[in-house]
């Protein structure tokens, strides 16, 4: 009678699931249960001083480049304004495989450097800019997948978003779900550093609860340093989780190839 009505319907629900199952099919479960973690806005994980803006942002660039597990990828952060001046490139980048034991891919040479643009007012605002590389990083893995994405690629960008958390980005997706103005006060509002978001924050939430149950991660680990206002939201999307024991173990089902398939680590496209 008191019961709560659940965070996501049915239908979202479900549907983030399957993009996890996809997710996990195709970038292999060696990385996520063996080489993925819970990324953490902490000095621990974004280590580093910076003399500049572009230091600094070059610095979380490396970082998100190395929690995503694409430290082998070739990719590089221009500086604002720099990427008009590039010439488009005649060869794409190399598909990006994640994974700490994936080797960096044989190109023949001719394949370009994946180039990434930022805002430099997302400086100011770490949790932003690391949200928004994550997912600019999330682009290029699910690109890779030689299997359409559920929902299909009309919605591209939400499943981006879904993919970031996938990756171990989630609290700070979830974190910046809205936009963020700096620079403003009370009588007055200042230049605005946003990013750009395409899930609710409810979805992304109960996407990281979803991450948390997999990776067995304590459920205070994430909330300590989830926004107040989401911690709610965080426990009723555990709730509804833990609801439907059967969907959770469909998707851990996937663990043994960590130990049976070499090439669990590494994501390999079918020839």
């Amino acid at each position: 009678m008191f019961r709560r009505d659940p965070l996501l319907d049915e239908t979202t629900r479900r549907w983030i699931h399957e993009v996890f199952a996809w997710a996990l099919r195709h970038q292999g479960p060696g990385v996520f249960f063996g080489d993925t973690d819970l990324v953490l806005p902490t000095p621990e994980y974004f280590p580093g001083r910076a003399s500049s803006v572009h230091e600094m942002a070059q610095l979380m660039f490396e970082s998100v480049r190395k929690h995503a597990g694409l430290d082998h990828w070739p990719c590089q952060l221009l500086e604002p304004g720099a990427l008009t001046a590039q010439p488009y490139p005649h060869h794409p980048p190399p598909p990006a495989y994640r994974g700490r034991r994936a080797l960096a891919p044989a190109t023949n040479g001719a394949a370009s450097t994946a180039l990434f643009s930022y805002s430099p007012e997302l400086v100011g605002n770490p949790e932003a800019l690391i949200a928004t590389l994550a997912r600019d990083f999330a682009q290029h893995v699910a690109a890779a997948a030689p299997e359409p994405p559920p929902g299909g690629r009309e919605n591209w960008p939400h499943i981006t978003e879904l993919v970031g958390v996938f990756m171990g980005f989630g609290l700070m997706l979830a974190n910046t779900a809205f936009s963020v103005r700096v620079n403003s006060c009370g009588s007055c509002q200042g230049p605005a550093a946003e990013r750009s978001g395409y899930l609710s924050r409810a979805d992304l939430t109960y996407a990281l609860g979803l991450f948390c149950r997999l990776k067995n991660v304590p459920a205070g680990q994430a909330r300590r340093h989830l926004k107040s206002s989401l911690r709610p939201i965080f426990r009723r999307a555990l709730a509804q989780i833990d609801r439907h024991p059967d969907d959770l173990e469909k998707l851990k089902a996937t663990a043994p190839a960590l130990a049976s398939d070499p090439a669990a680590g590494v994501l390999t496209l079918p020839r």
